[in-house]
C-alpha cells in the first residue's frame, strides 16, 4: 500500500525522504555535539540545524542528479554498489559545504573541522545507506530505479 503513495511524484518523494532524513540527522548531531564533544546547548542545535539546512538543499539536488543518472542506465533497482554510489556523493558533498561552516561555527581550524566532519562522516555514510534502504522497502524504488 505505501508502495504506490510515490508512484508518479518524485517531487513529492523526495521531500519526504529528506524531511526524514535530515530530522533524524539533527538528533544524532546535537547528541554528538554535545554528548561526545563537549558543545552544549544552543550552540550544538543551532549548528546541527545550519548542517541540516545545508545537507538538504544538497541532499534534494544529489538525489536529482542520481535519479537522472539511474533513469539513462539499463540497471534496474538498487544493488549495494549503487546504495554505495548514492551514499558517498552525498557524503562528499556535504563535506564540501560543511566543513568550512563547522570550522566557523566551533571556531575551530580547518583541519579540527575536517576531524569533527571525518567522525560524522563515518557515521552517516551508514546512516544513509541504512537510512536509503528502510526508506525504499517501506515506500517502494523511486520510479527512476523500476
Amino acid at each position: 500500500m505505501l508502495h504506490r503513495v510515490f508512484r508518479g511524484r518524485p517531487v513529492l518523494r523526495r521531500v519526504s525522504f529528506v524531511v526524514g532524513y535530515e530530522a533524524l540527522s539533527v538528533l544524532f548531531t546535537v547528541f554528538v555535539l554535545s554528548a561526545l564533544l563537549g558543545h552544549h546547548g544552543g550552540e550544538s542545535i543551532f549548528l546541527a540545524v545550519l548542517l541540516s539546512t545545508v545537507a538538504t538543499g544538497w541532499n534534494y539536488i544529489w538525489n536529482t542528479i542520481f535519479e537522472a543518472i539511474e533513469r539513462r542506465t539499463a540497471v534496474k533497482g538498487r544493488g549495494a554498489a549503487a546504495r554505495a554510489v548514492h551514499a558517498v556523493g552525498y557524503e562528499g558533498g556535504v563535506l564540501v559545504f560543511t566543513i568550512p561552516l563547522v570550522a566557523f561555527m566551533l571556531g575551530v581550524s580547518l583541519i579540527e573541522a575536517v576531524m569533527i566532519e571525518g567522525g560524522l562522516l563515518v557515521f552517516f555514510l551508514a546512516f544513509t545507506v541504512i537510512y536509503t534502504w528502510i526508506f525504499d522497502r517501506v515506500f517502494g524504488l523511486p520510479d527512476s530505479a523500476r
